[in-house]
């Protein structure tokens, strides 16, 4: 229930909150899935990160984070089911490297 690969999340339904957790230098290497939030995540600062979220998703949206291969997602996945009302998030379990490896698009980056 709390994980989405790369197939069923271009499945998804519209309106489905995607939040892209890696670094700068990631997203410009592999392009981004179209229409994620770019949100880094270090692990400092969770104040500060879990108030940026907010911004972008409610704990009822449908939320999907994605990382390089989902671990990265899969550990903050934990930290948002067991310490915030984010209970409904998902991650992206082969991360960014599924969804390039299964010739889904992406979109180029600058930034």
């Amino acid at each position: 229930m709390h994980n989405i690969n790369s197939k069923q999340l271009a499945a998804a339904p519209e309106g489905t909150v995607l939040v892209d957790i890696r670094q700068p230098n990631e997203w410009r290497e592999t392009g981004i899935i179209a229409d994620s939030h770019l949100l880094t995540f270090t692990g400092e600062n969770i104040d500060d990160w879990l108030a940026a979220l907010a911004e972008l998703a409610t704990p009822e949206d449908d939320l999907v984070l994605v990382c390089r291969s989902g671990r990265r997602t899969g550990i903050l996945l934990d930290f948002l089911h067991e310490r915030t009302d984010y209970r409904r998030a998902r991650h992206l379990t082969d991360g960014i490297l599924g969804w390039l490896g299964n010739g889904l698009p992406v979109v180029a980056i600058e930034r």
